[in-house]
């Protein structure tokens, strides 16, 4: 498959290199800048160079694989219009739950698949990755229409040796997902802290708990069926990835960049707020990250 990525951060860097050693050709889409910058200054990735091809355009690919932050997705989607067309399946590596639904008002003859990356402890500073954990994919169809589309990645993940999941309910999968970053990614950007910091006993694993239970009550008032058992595989999830390692939001915090906020509490507390929820830990968190970004 031909395969452009637009978004060479932690993600993006991580899943252009399996999808190039799984023989696909791979192009990232970047504006002219980024261009003269990306190959005068190659990226290093766990301390070698990495030789990725970088286009301000391409003819349409297969599959458009987006991992930018938030804040760059309306970008994203004008990079991408002159080189996608109606076949071309449309891949969000996005947090959060709403990145699809923008994507699929933009492009609505495409099919848009939900999408969740996790498990992965990939972090990217000063244009240097660093990854021991691949993590996986979870994907599903939410309409009747995506299966072909979905059937297409099943077997693009498989011959690219990419751990990936084929899961029923991808909309309680997403929630999932949210709940987890609700807690992992505020505790950690809010509190100056990596994954060993919420490993331990103590108050801020605390907090990392009780932010995720917020979520849950959220989610379960919505009828999504995130369970107890959810909230524990999290903890098994943390528990191989390294210590020094740090979820996407601290990385945005240690570089000064504006965080995805509004796709974490940002999202939650105003549906719990419509539900009569109360969310102290999510608001706190979410007063905490203000305060650090209004410093920058």
């Amino acid at each position: 498959m031909k395969i452009a990525i637009i978004g060479r951060g932690a993600i993006g860097t991580l899943y252009g290199q399996l999808f190039e050693k799984g023989h696909q050709d791979v192009v990232f889409l970047v504006d002219a800048d980024r261009k003269k910058r990306y190959e005068a200054n190659p990226l290093i990735c766990n301390g070698k160079p990495v030789d990725f091809q970088y286009e301000t355009q391409t003819d349409p690919v297969d599959l458009l694989f987006i991992s930018t932050k938030y804040s760059g997705l309306p970008s994203a989607i004008e990079q991408a219009k002159d080189s996608i067309d109606a076949h071309t399946i449309i891949v969000s590596a996005l947090n959060g739950i709403v990145s699809e639904e923008e994507l699929r008002k933009a492009f609505p003859k495409n099919k848009v698949i939900r999408t969740i990356v996790q498990g992965m402890d990939s972090t990217y500073l000063h244009n240097q990755c660093t990854y021991k954990v691949v993590g996986e994919l979870l994907f599903g169809a939410d309409e009747k229409d995506q299966m072909e589309a979905c059937q297409c990645l099943e077997q693009l993940y498989t011959s690219c040796q990419i751990p990936h999941r084929w899961v029923e309910d991808i909309v309680k999968e997403q929630w999932n997902k949210l709940m987890l970053n609700c807690g992992i990614n505020q505790t950690c950007a809010a509190y100056y802290t990596t994954y060993g910091g919420i490993k331990v006993d103590g108050p801020l694993q605390d907090i990392y708990m009780k932010a995720m239970l917020e979520v849950k009550a959220v989610a379960n008032a919505q009828n999504i069926p995130i369970t107890d058992a959810d909230v524990q595989h999290w903890f098994d999830v943390m528990e191989p990835l390294s210590n020094e390692g740090m979820p996407s939001m601290r990385q945005d915090i240690i570089a000064h960049r504006k965080t995805e906020l509004a796709l974490f509490s940002g999202t939650v507390v105003p549906i719990a707020k419509k539900l009569g929820i109360q969310t102290p830990v999510l608001e706190d968190l979410a007063r905490r990250i203000r305060a650090i970004e209004a410093a920058f």
